[in-house]
């Protein structure tokens, strides 16, 4: 499972009974806590930046993307970004996966050593939505940005990379419960992440991802005139949707206001286990009919796309279309 080094609070205790249509959930099922204590850097095992390397893969940040979500760790270890974004771009009966979402810049295990994933990203043409994790207070805030100073140094072929960066994840679904964060708090953080964007030379776009109804409520709206798109997470498997309904899809995303443009950040269907609350079916050919429907039919190729997700270990709840960390063989069939 992926997981994140700064979270403090107990999951179990954001769980709500029910899930409107168009809350992401993303956050209830599949992330888990650690501790706020990072531990003593690991050596640094990261290949030197390979900027200068014309054999390097060049990717242009331009047109659609599409691509997976991943954490900064996988069932307790690091991450391996270089082996995880090459098995996407391989995927059998799937092609084009060539971007990744990072939930944060950091790497898995450090203060504020960017994260081994610009250097893979490089090295295999992966283009980038960037993540600062925004759920743990100032202090992880300014690490985050302190790593996206190091890898603009660090990596110059960065830049081309990019396709902007999310300041927080479902902070504001969750800060009711005691585990985001207010409205207040993300704009103080976008004007801080715009600012230090300037200091290193790069101008990214800059977003913020939460669940779609967030967007129409008056914490959500506040954010809009400050970032220059929208990141939306919609899952109609918790709002007892139906994987065949492409409507169940495109009501959550109705309620988003359209005055940026709207990035799908994440979305998917688990292939086991079981959730309260909800009636949908989690079972692989319910995952390949949403697939299907919702990723072939309407989002690939037409909007910015992170699915939830290629792998993600050891959960009781597995979204992942991939069978083993690194592997190339879909659980389902991919095929549009």
């Amino acid at each position: 499972m992926h997981i994140f080094p700064f979270l403090s609070i107990a999951l179990t205790a954001l769980i709500p009974a029910t899930l409107a249509q168009g809350y992401g959930g993303g956050w209830n099922r599949h992330r888990t806590s650690t501790t706020t204590t990072s531990p003593a850097p690991s050596e640094d095992t990261s290949q030197p930046s390979t900027s200068d390397n014309p054999s390097t893969p060049v990717v242009s940040t331009g047109g659609v993307h599409k691509g997976f979500n991943y954490g900064a760790a996988t069932n307790g270890a690091a991450t391996d970004f270089a082996a995880e974004f090459t098995a996407a771009q391989e995927l059998s009966q799937a092609s084009g996966f060539n971007s990744a979402r990072l939930y944060t810049m950091i790497e898995s295990g450090t203060t504020d050593t960017p994260s081994s994933a610009f250097n893979a990203a490089i090295n295999t043409g992966t283009s980038l939505l960037l993540g600062i994790w925004c759920s743990s207070g100032q202090t992880i805030v300014t690490n985050e940005l302190n790593a996206l100073a190091a890898a603009v140094k660090q990596y110059p072929k960065l830049n081309a990379l990019v396709v902007g960066i999310s300041v927080g994840s479902e902070d504001l679904y969750r800060n009711p419960q005691g585990g985001g964060a207010s409205a207040a708090t993300i704009l103080s953080y976008i004007s801080q992440t715009r600012t230090a964007m300037s200091t290193a030379g790069v101008n990214w776009p800059l977003g913020h991802v939460d669940t779609a109804n967030i967007w129409q409520e008056s914490d959500g709206a506040s954010l809009i005139d400050k970032i220059d798109w929208i990141g939306a997470d919609v899952y109609p498997y918790y709002s007892s949707g139906s994987p065949s309904s492409l409507s169940d899809f495109t009501s959550g995303m109705a309620v988003i206001p359209n005055s940026k443009p709207v990035w799908v950040t994440e979305t998917g269907w688990p292939t086991s286990g079981t959730f309260a609350g909800t009636s949908s079916v989690a079972s692989s050919e319910n995952a390949a009919t949403y697939w299907k429907t919702v990723g072939c039919g309407h989002l690939f190729g037409a909007t910015n796309t992170w699915w939830y997700t290629l792998y993600d270990g050891n959960v009781p709840l597995p979204f992942g279309v991939s069978s083993s960390a690194g592997g190339t063989s879909p659980k389902y069939s991919l095929a549009c």
